[in-house]
């Protein structure tokens, strides 16, 4: 950043200050309440954590010097959410929208469980390691609660007018954001219709510049149960006589993977790329290295797609199957010689945008489900199917995104596929169809989301701050 007297650099130096001093030590006493989302703890009213984080964070907003409300959004017998509500400033000439409504910016305080592996801190001790925030939550996503009050207050501290920004933090994203809907619902009559929506839960390549994801996979989440005998029968009895429930799970599974290959082929889990999408993945390919560069591959492993712009191709647009669980087999040192009741294994399925997500269910189920070998008893339990989400930017934000890219970054911005799901793009979509969304991050596949060693890069956290203050100035103030 050159050392001149813009508003730009002095917003710039202001943010940086910031997260240099203030707010890493904020951000941490946040990430130390341990609010686990309520899928992975079913005692998550009784343990209070959801609301304690809720608390700390309305306290922190109450306590800066933007002009600011606080509402506490309470879905019945569901999680809660807080609404930030930051007036227009004097001055304010509103921004390019489809309407004069705020700007909603969209985080939230959930996290997934702890898990194993953590070698530098607890999941819910939060350290700093030169300038980096290790602990659960700090880049998926407890930071965005300061990245949006934040830039609020650089704008009002550089001098420039900002126009009203609502602030959504809720408490069930790692749950697929069950309560999200309702609380839309619930909250309708303060946020009105935005001009614009900005996410900040998204996946991005690197901090590098301001990186926009214009793409995110589908997912099928389901129980694939194959049962054959009512009880466990001895192997030396009945071993090749009754057929095995792992082996006709294994034939199950042929019919919808290549075991091989990989390859999905259930055509309805299928879609064409767009040319321009296919575009966008050609540039990020030459701007980052490929994928499995930052995977934990073992020596000798290796990874499907032979360059980058393949290995984009699969993650953004080829449907893939992850086994990611399996019940009716006992541990290894527990196991008796016998022929097992029955098996059942949980799939994820990631599928590409655009996919019909009705047809490929049904299509699936058909596939498993139909004929089954030896006459097994075969059931497939769907426990969630989310639809893809493609971005759509008019040009005047194209033109922002450029401005805010160039003036933080030094470098022009650019989009990124998401081989990932999130369920939030769907809904806000839903509730705001005519509504440009624009999913922004800090999070990296270095940054080990849901894995041991979660950290937030604070550097690449104050540029996406001063980024976004530079988004939300108001019309000529940009």
């Amino acid at each position: 950043m050159v050392n001149s007297g813009t508003w730009t650099d002095r917003l710039q130096r202001g943010v940086e200050e910031a997260w240099a001093r203030r707010l890493p030590a904020e951000l941490a006493r946040m990430v130390a309440i341990p609010s686990i989302s309520p899928a992975f703890d079913p005692d998550w009213r009784d343990h209070g954590a959801l609301s304690l984080v809720v608390e700390a964070v309305s306290s922190w907003a109450a306590s800066r010097s933007v002009s600011l409300s606080t509402e506490l959004i309470e879905v019945p017998d569901g999680t809660s959410s807080l609404l930030i509500d930051i007036p227009a400033s004097a001055g304010n000439s509103g921004r390019t929208g489809v309407s004069d409504g705020p700007v909603l910016i969209y985080g939230h305080l959930d996290v997934q469980p702890p898990g194993e592996g953590w070698s530098l801190s607890g999941a819910f001790e939060p350290r700093l390691v030169g300038r980096r925030l290790y602990g659960r939550g700090t880049s998926d996503d407890k930071f965005s609660a300061l990245v949006a009050v934040s830039a609020v207050e650089a704008l009002i501290e550089a001098g420039r007018a900002h126009p009203r920004i609502v602030v959504l933090l809720e408490t069930s994203e790692e749950s697929s954001s069950v309560d999200l809907p309702e609380t839309l619902e619930l909250a309708g009559r303060i946020i009105g219709t935005p001009s614009l929506v900005l996410c900040l839960d998204a996946f991005v390549p690197d901090g590098e510049r301001l990186w926009l994801s214009t793409s995110m996979r589908g997912i099928i989440v389901a129980d694939l149960r194959v049962a054959v005998v009512a009880e466990g029968v001895h192997s030396g009895l009945a071993g090749g006589i009754a057929p095995s429930s792992f082996r006709i799970l294994r034939a199950l599974l042929d019919r919808i993977e290549n075991v091989e290959t990989g390859e999905v082929l259930v055509p309805e889990l299928q879609t064409a790329m767009p040319d321009d999408q296919r575009a966008h993945l050609a540039t990020q390919a030459r701007l980052t290295p490929a994928i499995s560069e930052s995977l934990p591959l073992l020596p000798g492993v290796r990874a499907t797609g032979a360059t980058a712009l393949e290995q984009l191709v699969i993650q953004c647009w080829t449907p893939s199957i992850a086994y990611t669980g399996v019940s009716g087999m006992p541990p290894t040192g527990e196991a008796g010689s016998v022929i097992r009741p029955e098996t059942t294994v949980r799939l994820s399925i990631r599928v590409p945008p655009l996919v019909d997500m009705a047809r490929a269910v049904d299509a699936l189920r058909s596939a498993l489900e139909s004929a089954p070998p030896a006459g097994a008893t075969v059931s497939l339990d769907v426990v969630a199917a989310e639809p893809g989400w493609l971005v759509s930017v008019p040009e005047g934000l194209e033109l922002d995104l450029e401005r805010a890219g160039r003036t933080v970054y030094g470098v022009p911005p650019a989009r990124c596929g998401g081989g990932a799901t999130i369920p939030v793009l769907g809904m806000l979509a839903a509730r705001f169809p005519a509504t440009p969304i624009l999913p922004l991050g800090v999070v990296t596949s270095e940054s080990s989301p849901h894995g041991p060693d979660e950290f937030v890069d604070l550097d690449a956290a104050a540029r996406l701050t001063s980024a976004i203050a530079l988004l939300l100035a108001s019309g000529d103030e940009r």
